[in-house]
């Protein structure tokens, strides 16, 4: 689809126009590059998604409060009758992803330790309050997880066991904390800039569960062991709660039911992938009959 960017590209005085393909997002991104060469990052999104969107937006400007080095809201607006887009500030740097695994195990841990006291200063986001109760929010989507579950053609191991943990333990989520999040928080959506860690693509930000920002976590224990052991140390300063990796135990069966079916929609590739988490998930707890798992380094 074709989008008149015309008013956007005169403004900032656009010389270049990058289609950016990498993520998971349905919005239609785009890299503009000024006259000056001031980067920008442009998401196009569904004007269905024009509320979710606009609030991303207000609690994205209250980011600016914080030292933080991060993606910047710019401007929000029409690009047409069918599409809103959102302007972002572009921040340099090598994405986190590939290049963690050059730093030494000390190094990777100290990166992690900074990954976890910027999300730490993330949750400190003020926010509207939900009129719902996290748990009241949180069953609706388990219900649909476990629907979703039950309608997969592909199967999963110990599916009867992973269910069965999964409905006993609902009840953790009752009387959570609330706060801002980042929603997908992981080595992928971090840049690093002359050592120091970047974060970007708030595009899931939400209110939940400040536990939920630590879901992701397959993804960085895949590059660096160390690294998310440092962001959990670096985010509780040490000191960690009783109940955070019981929390995060529970968590992680959440994604274990939930990641194939997801997955179903995105082909056979992703399918394998939510497989290889669902197996490392496994060895990780030992059959979930740890109380912590084997990547986590204290330090």
């Amino acid at each position: 689809m074709q989008f008149d960017l015309s008013k956007i590209t005169a403004k900032y005085k656009v010389v270049s126009v990058e289609p950016l393909l990498k993520g998971w997002s349905r919005d239609k991104k785009f890299i503009l590059t000024s006259l000056g060469g001031v980067k920008y990052l442009l998401r196009i999104s569904d004007l269905s998604l024009l509320e979710k969107k606009k609030k991303q937006f207000e609690l994205l400007n209250k980011i600016g409060d914080l030292n933080l080095e991060c993606s910047r809201p710019i401007e929000f607006g029409y690009i047409d009758d069918g599409h809103i887009y959102t302007l972002l500030s572009w921040l340099d740097g090598e994405s986190a992803e590939d290049t963690i695994g050059s730093y030494s195990d000390l190094q990777a841990y100290k990166m992690g330790i900074e990954a976890g006291l910027a999300l730490k200063n993330l949750h400190k986001i003020p926010f509207e309050k939900p009129l719902e109760s996290w748990y009241d929010r949180y069953m609706i989507k388990a219900e649909r997880k476990l629907k979703a579950l039950e309608e997969c053609e592909y199967k999963i191991e110990n599916k009867d066991f992973l269910v069965d943990y999964y409905k006993r333990n609902l009840h953790l989520m009752k009387d959570r904390p609330l706060s801002f999040c980042h929603g997908d928080y992981h080595l992928g959506n971090m840049i690093i800039n002359n050592g120091k860690i970047g974060i970007i693509d708030f595009d899931k930000n939400n209110v939940a569960d400040f536990v939920d920002d630590f879901k992701p976590y397959m993804w960085n224990v895949f590059k660096s062991e160390h690294f998310e052991s440092g962001l959990i140390d670096g985010y509780f300063e040490g000191k960690i709660p009783d109940n955070f990796f019981t929390l995060l135990k529970f968590y992680t069966v959440e994604t274990s039911i939930s990641h194939v079916p997801w997955a179903v929609q995105f082909g056979e590739a992703e399918i394998q992938t939510a497989y290889r988490v669902l197996n490392h998930f496994k060895l990780w707890w030992d059959d979930f009959k740890l109380d912590i798992p084997t990547w986590y380094k204290k330090a």
